[in-house]
């Protein structure tokens, strides 16, 4: 939560513990947040005409401070906000990638260096596509077509020293695709949260239902569907759901159950 007087953010697997620290220098509206070991990146979203609408800014949790550093890669500057770009995160490494064009950067906390651009897009046919951390890898998942007819939904892995290889681990059963528009014909854009083998992927306006990709041994997937139990009424709850996951033990629920701070339901 950014507020013009605090930042606040979580990270363990319920929200049970906010920290509440100084706001970044810059007044942002949608910005890319991620935490990348011990640094949280706030980046791009700037609202006021008078701040670089692609600065960039880190808070160390261990020094508990913000610093600027070199701002985003110029290329972005129509398009440096969430609502624009995909972006995951493993322990070292911030990716960001424009969801239309598939222009890729990648960014390292530690020496403050953007690199890029990358293409990902290895398939002329991608028109729409996101990116995921799985383990240690990097996904794409990419809506194959045009939205008023998608003919798949593929996930691929991502290799090599610079990101050339991409290899194909699942397409998307068709009649999953279409529960993935629901009532609507078309589908303009996915997202997907990524946690242990399995890849969860939903459609942002018809939000009812997640289709979920587990990847076993020698990248064999298995598909389903289920319904996502925060929406059983579409229409009275807010226009924008953020869909989180996390990988949750014993002790995290038994955390959970004693805080008294979360409510359990059975979902079947």
């Amino acid at each position: 939560m950014l507020s013009p007087s605090k930042f606040s953010f979580s990270f363990d697997p319920f929200h049970l513990t906010w920290h509440h620290v100084d706001p970044p220098l810059v007044w942002r509206t949608d910005p890319v947040v991620a935490m990348v070991g011990r640094h949280v990146i706030v980046a791009g979203g700037a609202c006021d005409f008078e701040d670089d609408p692609l600065s960039v800014e880190i808070y160390d949790l261990d020094a508990r401070r913000w610093d600027a550093c070199d701002a985003m890669p110029a290329i972005l500057k129509d398009s440096a906000a969430s609502a624009w770009l995909s972006v995951a995160s493993s322990s070292k490494t911030l990716y960001i990638m424009e969801q239309v064009s598939g222009v890729t950067y990648s960014f390292d906390p530690a020496s403050r260096i953007w690199s890029g651009p990358l293409d990902l897009r290895h398939d002329e046919n991608i028109f729409f596509s996101v990116i995921g951390i799985f383990g240690d890898n990097l996904v794409l998942v990419g809506l194959l077509g045009n939205s008023e007819n998608v003919k798949d939904v593929k996930v691929w892995e991502v290799k090599g020293k610079s990101f050339e290889i991409l290899e194909e681990i699942g397409i998307m059963p068709k009649e999953l695709v279409e529960k993935l528009k629901g009532e609507d014909a078309s589908i303009n854009s996915i997202k997907i949260s990524c946690t242990g083998d399995f890849i969860y992927i939903y459609n942002p306006r018809e939000p009812e239902e997640l289709v979920m990709c587990e990847i076993g041994g020698e990248g064999i997937c298995r598909w389903g569907s289920l319904k996502n139990p925060a929406v059983s009424d579409w229409s009275r709850v807010a226009e924008k759901m953020v869909l989180t996951s996390a990988d949750v033990g014993l002790g995290d629920l038994g955390k959970a159950a004693e805080s008294g701070k979360v409510r359990f339901s059975i979902c079947e």
